[in-house]
């Protein structure tokens, strides 16, 4: 779990490797930087997730690898969310991801890269 400012924010589950770890209690985690230039502007990133989805926790991992902060919603746990989730995408598939109000079903990793300007 983390916490900002003794508020709730994220749960992290799995197995990552150490330095996830470490990024994650420094704070250094979200911090999405380029060399030479201020912080990059953040866009509003949502997953739609289940705890037993492989693909979820692949999408997690990329946006984790890749700094990008991201709100995950368990829409096993969530009916409401999961029936938002639905009328977004037209589709009861996880994972799903919302970034800025463009909806991607599915672990597309180029499009998703695309969106976040990941590797651009």
């Amino acid at each position: 779990m983390s916490f900002e400012e003794g508020v709730f924010k994220n749960t992290f589950k799995g197995c990552d490797e150490e330095n996830f770890y470490v990024s994650v209690f420094e704070r250094n985690l979200y911090v999405a930087q380029h060399k030479g230039e201020s912080e990059k502007v953040q866009k509003r990133v949502t997953v739609y997730s289940t705890p037993s989805c492989s693909w979820c926790t692949t999408l997690k991992n990329h946006l984790n690898i890749h700094k990008i902060r991201f709100t995950d919603v368990d829409v096993s746990k969530d009916q409401r969310a999961a029936e938002a989730m639905v009328k977004k995408s037209g589709q009861q598939g996880v994972p799903q991801i919302d970034i800025n109000g463009q909806i991607i079903v599915g672990f597309d990793k180029n499009k998703i890269n695309l969106l976040l300007g990941i590797g651009a």
